[in-house]
């Protein structure tokens, strides 16, 4: 019976191993999620593209599984201007008066959640962000859809976090590797997936403490969501290879078109933002205006709307895209399209409604590499320019530019087309994209590196805490919480109150250190208080947490209560507990330490 009510510290987060396995279990749960939200977005496509506005974007090979876009009926401007307002009234309904964290692109606030709010996603957001994300592509909103599964994994991961009684550190890493999941699931890249999670919170740094856990759990979403939808990757691609050195000064064109459409993008974006945070209306109704407003530019360019995965497997394809409105075909109405998805994208998100920005950066990127490739092939014929290479290599180049995520997008686009062979243009392109695009970023939640980031700020002066012994500014130590290891469960919850402590350090008979205790993890319920009455001690349920000595660092006491998420930590010397110190006394002897410093300078 007490290994029963003991679950919650067996299943506590008791170190790096732990992490790893959570991990694996929310990379199963992220898959499935993706696949259930897939699967519903790509019927309600069906029916919404096919039947009602009679437009087929196409679909890429990945999601040939679903329901594709059957029997089309013929344009009709109706549903194509009044649809997408349609599916933002509804969505401005949904963010208004029951989730407001739906609205938006979903990751600038999960960015935001892992600087400021300590990986904390409430239960209800991942499900209210892939209904208002479903409403918004599926009535023809400019949108990605990595926004909600990011959102359900990240979710999984907070709410599980938040089960097992795990401390902020274990809550922003098990936040990280959900949204890991749910990108790796729906973009069908495993290693992608891992490195856009841990790469999109910095400007110029990667959350690295994150990148098991987050490669563990990516891996098992895309095996999980392949395992029902099939294997393979989300564009299927011809075998190509860079095997003439006169296309690279293209490509650095390439990188210069994406700095440059990355710049417009981003501003137009924010300004976007901007403008529809002060128009007076009312907050239900901006969602409906701004998708009214895209309904009005896919009258003219209907091939705006949705993702535009679709469009950029018909290109791979080697079809010549052509417009559906009138008679225009050519680079520059790859360029146009490229321009009017941008205020296309910022209408819909910036407005309220749901959606990703990273499928949309894509796409966009896409398009000014199938110009620059369609360009190639007009006035160099001799070169012999194909031009989903070029196509493929702006995908990934613009996103690392707006994003800030050079890595992240090189990786994900060879993930998304199953093959590495790209990966000479892409670093080129990207680069020149990153370098270049270092004043700006589509997510303004972003911060420059770790060590601004609240999440570390003490990392920054952790030289200092490892020069610092706890002998320095320790000569006694408290030993109020400390407790004997036959004191059953109940009694130390009972008196637990009166010492003002939920970890205790637990001690044998010969005052020998045998662990901790933690109430957070550890507590048998009211109920059943008096059927367990004595029945479960304290040396049961003991976490094993490694004790230090007076002549250790404050580095490393510090380094032990953030790995094992305790609250104290035991003192040992020659085998005898000679007491604990807490966060705080740390904190304090840092802070008289940094003030002794200050002192002398001066």
């Amino acid at each position: 019976m007490g290994s029963i009510f003991g679950l919650r510290g067996v299943f506590s987060i008791q170190g790096p191993r732990s992490i790893y396995v959570y991990s694996l279990f929310i990379g199963l749960l992220s898959g499935f999620g993706a696949y259930g939200f897939n699967w519903v977005l790509t019927w309600t496509e069906s029916f919404t593209f096919g039947s009602l506005m009679g437009y087929n974007p196409g679909i890429p090979s990945g999601d040939m599984h679903f329901h594709s876009i059957g029997n089309v009926v013929s344009i009709s401007p109706f549903w194509i201007l009044f649809l997408p307002a349609i599916g933002g009234l509804f969505v401005g309904i949904i963010t208004s008066f029951f989730c407001a964290e739906a609205q938006g692109g979903g990751t600038d606030s999960l960015i935001y959640s892992f600087h400021f709010k300590e990986g904390k996603i409430q239960a209800k957001v991942p499900f209210y962000k892939a209904l208002a994300t479903i409403l918004t592509l599926g009535s023809g909103g400019s949108g990605g859809k990595e926004g909600p599964t990011a959102q359900i994994g990240a979710g999984v991961g907070s709410s599980l976090a938040g089960f097992l009684g795990a401390g902020a550190r274990a809550r922003r890493t098990l936040m990280l590797a959900g949204t890991a999941g749910g990108l790796g699931a729906i973009f069908r890249a495993p290693l992608g997936g891992a490195i856009t999670a841990v790469e999109m919170v910095y400007q110029e740094d990667i959350e690295s403490d994150s990148l098991v856990p987050c490669i563990l759990s990516s891996v098992t979403a895309y095996l999980t969501y392949t395992s029902i939808a099939g294997s393979g990757s989300i564009f299927s691609v011809q075998e190509y290879s860079l095997n003439d050195y006169r296309h690279i000064p293209l490509y650095i064109v390439l990188g210069l078109l994406c700095y440059v459409v990355g710049f417009f993008f981003v501003k137009v974006y924010h300004l976007v933002q901007d403008i529809f945070s002060k128009l007076p209306l009312p907050n239900f109704l901006k969602p409906a205006f701004g998708g009214l407003i895209v309904g009005c530019i896919a009258l003219l360019f209907p091939e705006v709307l949705g993702s535009g995965f679709g469009l950029i497997q018909r290109m791979i394809n080697g079809e010549v895209l052509e417009s559906t409105s009138f008679s225009f075909s050519g680079p520059f109405f790859l360029l146009a399209v490229a321009l009017f998805k941008i205020f296309s994208t910022s209408v819909t998100v910036g407005s309220g409604s749901s959606g990703g920005l990273l499928g949309p950066s894509f796409a966009i990127g896409g398009m000014l590499g199938a110009f620059v490739g369609a360009m190639a092939q007009t006035l160099f014929p001799e070169l012999g320019i194909i031009i989903f290479p070029f196509l493929l290599v702006g995908m990934g180049s613009f996103f690392a530019g707006v994003a800030r995520a050079p890595i992240a997008g090189m990786v994900m686009v060879c993930d998304m087309i199953g093959s590495y062979e790209l990966l000479p243009p892409l670093m080129i392109v990207s680069v020149i994209a990153v370098v270049l695009s270092h004043k700006f970023s589509i997510y303004r939640n972003q911060i420059k590196n770790r060590f601004l980031s609240p999440s570390h700020h003490w990392d920054m002066n952790q030289d200092i805490m490892d020069r610092i012994r706890i002998t320095d500014h320790f000569s006694e130590f408290r030993k109020y919480a400390m407790v004997s290891e036959h004191v059953s469960l109940t009694e130390l919850q009972s008196n637990a109150p009166g010492i003002q402590a939920s970890d205790f350090i637990l001690i044998g008979s010969g005052e020998e250190y045998k662990g901790i205790v933690s109430l957070r993890k550890n507590r048998i319920l009211p109920e059943f208080e008096e059927d367990l009455k004595n029945l479960i001690t304290c040396g049961e349920i003991v976490q094993d947490v490694p004790s230090v000595n007076r002549n250790d660092t404050l580095g490393k006491a510090l380094q032990i209560l953030l790995e094992y998420d305790v609250d104290k930590l035991a003192i040992v010397e020659d085998g005898k507990c000679l007491g604990y110190l807490r966060y705080i006394d740390l904190f304090n002897a840092y802070q008289n330490e940094v003030k002794n410093k200050q002192r002398k300078s001066v």
